[in-house]
């Protein structure tokens, strides 16, 4: 397969990472232009820079474009690529809000562009390995799933002033993430109970959240999502997908079914030793699974590769990514009402 020309909206934290991505696999993708108005442009490596947007597109006129700017532009970013009928990388969230969603699904529908969000996550290996186990019944049908993600951010983190304010805490940063992957491995989510509170740090923007949520199948679920608070459970911790994060050989997931239960990510799956015996007096038995290593920003480009070069269906497209935002906001809408909330269908 030729490799894609691919242009980044973005050279932030996040937007580095994928121009890295694409700069280390010349097979895959060619970096056609960086669009920053305050970057440093010694770091693309002799691609084409921008400031403008705008402009860059419509020079460049890249195959494909990572969407990697600040929350609040996606959407439009989403729109100019839909005019031009560019396939594109959003970068989670979605939007910040479900009407921009719903506006941004139906310009992909009319645009027919490929899309993909980036809940990189789901590439994991020992992801996709649950998965896998899940669907095929390995342990019965799923009756509850928790997960914890606990850890905390140092307080220069909070020198940057939109991460004090609504929309930059843990439940859009860091809870979507969570949601995203219990809906992966769960099913869609039906409804949400969530409180949040800010009585660590005081800001204006919660530091922890916790919800309660059930899946259309049956199955319910618990949420803990921190990041003032020091624990060795992250699914970064569990599984070396960012190298910032030290190594914990701790799950953060436990996803507990009819016939047996499944730890994610170290991915240790529990099973009775009879298993035509299945009862809480007969014994169980532990067993570690290792899954091949996949780095998931370069899994999730060479999905794109495929998505775009051979039609293959995409792991995360728009649409799903506003499934998992409106679940995640859910748990907001809960939590400021005070009682159960339906999440928006897409």
């Amino acid at each position: 397969m030729n490799p894609l020309r691919i242009a980044v909206l973005g050279a932030g934290l996040i937007g580095r990472r994928h121009i890295q991505t694409i700069l280390s696999m010349p097979q895959v993708a060619e970096l056609a232009a960086v669009a920053d108005p305050a970057a440093d442009r010694e770091q693309f490596d002799g691609a084409a820079w921008f400031t403008d947007e705008t402009e860059m597109l419509d020079r460049i006129k890249p195959e494909a474009v990572v969407i990697a700017t600040p929350n609040g532009l996606h959407a439009r970013h989403g729109q100019l690529c839909c005019d031009r009928a560019i396939h594109f990388l959003m970068e989670k969230p979605v939007t910040v809000s479900l009407d921009e969603a719903a506006a941004l699904v139906k310009a992909v529908q009319q645009s027919g562009v490929k899309t993909l969000v980036g809940h990189h996550r789901r590439y994991l290996a020992p992801v996709q390995e649950a998965k896998r186990l899940i669907d095929e019944g390995r342990f019965g049908a799923l009756v509850a799933a928790s997960v914890v993600w606990a850890t905390r951010k140092p307080d220069d983190y909070f020198k940057v002033t939109w991460r004090t304010q609504p929309g930059g805490g843990p439940l859009l940063i860091n809870a979507i993430h969570e949601i995203d992957m219990l809906r992966y491995l769960c099913g869609e989510v039906d409804c949400v109970s969530g409180m949040k509170s800010n009585a660590m740090r005081g800001f204006d923007v919660e530091d922890t959240v916790v919800a309660a949520l059930r899946f259309k199948g049956g199955c319910l679920g618990t949420l803990i999502c921190t990041d003032a608070g020091f624990s060795p459970w992250t699914i970064e911790q569990g599984s070396r997908e960012n190298p910032t994060f030290p190594y914990s050989q701790q799950s953060a997931y436990r996803l507990i079914g009819t016939k047996g239960s499944l730890e994610v990510p170290v991915l240790r799956s529990w099973t009775a030793q009879t298993p035509d015996d299945i009862r809480w007096d007969r014994p169980i038995s532990g067993e570690d699974l290792a899954p091949v290593w996949l780095e998931p920003y370069q899994a999730q480009l060479s999905h794109l590769q495929r998505l775009i070069r051979l039609d293959v269906a995409p792991m995360v497209p728009v649409i799903d990514g506003a499934r998992t935002l409106a679940a995640t906001l859910a748990v907001a809408q809960s939590s400021d009402a005070g009682s159960w909330c339906f999440p928006r269908n897409f």
